[in-house]
């Protein structure tokens, strides 16, 4: 797929929105193309000294704060904050839809588009906050599968999960996985939470 067409299927998407909740996040999924126009997800790892999901493979993104407008402007702030990445660097493409967290709160993506080269040139990788950077090849979406037996750990369903080497994820980032997933390719996956 081109990147036009593939840019063309992510506008046409008409995201739906969810309900707002007191506490809110936004992440931002950061679509990478090479020189040659391999695309990419750009995935951090928390540190393993985080209280909370230490260890964990995600995009960046974090809570809303009292003082960000909206929830494009959490997603904004935290990208720089963990990346040194700011607006100038990428170009926003829109919202795709909400989803809630393990706790029910809103949780809003927003996906955006860089190059390798500005991607490299302008990182600045907070180490307290991020411990690693994975390039997630856009063409293993499809490697996204559902995980039974994590199912049955969290009783949330769906649950799915991608492994490559050390690299595990899972959780709210895979569903939004799968979300994009669906609006490239047009599959069918379930995304919604259901508790089981």
């Amino acid at each position: 797929m081109t990147l036009p067409s593939l840019l063309k299927k992510i506008q046409s998407h008409e995201a739906m929105k969810g309900t707002n909740t007191p506490i809110a996040a936004a992440v931002l999924i950061l679509l990478m193309h090479d020189a040659e126009d391999n695309l990419f997800l750009i995935i951090t790892k928390r540190p393993e000294s985080f209280a909370s999901y230490a260890g964990d493979y995600c995009f960046p993104g974090g809570m809303r704060d009292p003082s960000d407008r909206d929830l494009q402007m959490t997603a904004e702030r935290e990208v720089e904050e963990e990346l040194g990445l700011n607006p100038s660097h990428y170009q926003l493409i829109k919202s795709l839809d909400d989803f809630q967290d393990r706790y029910d709160n809103l949780v809003r993506p927003f996906i955006a588009l860089i190059t390798q080269a500005d991607f490299e040139k302008h990182l600045k990788q907070s180490h307290s906050e991020v411990a690693g950077i994975y390039y997630f090849p856009l063409t293993h979406l499809h490697q996204l599968e559902r995980n039974k037996s994590l199912e049955q750990l969290i009783r949330i369903a769906p649950t799915y999960s991608y492994t490559a080497g050390e690299v595990f994820i899972w959780g709210l980032t895979a569903r939004i996985m799968v979300h994009l997933g669906n609006i490239i390719y047009d599959s069918h996956k379930p995304t919604g939470k259901t508790r089981v």
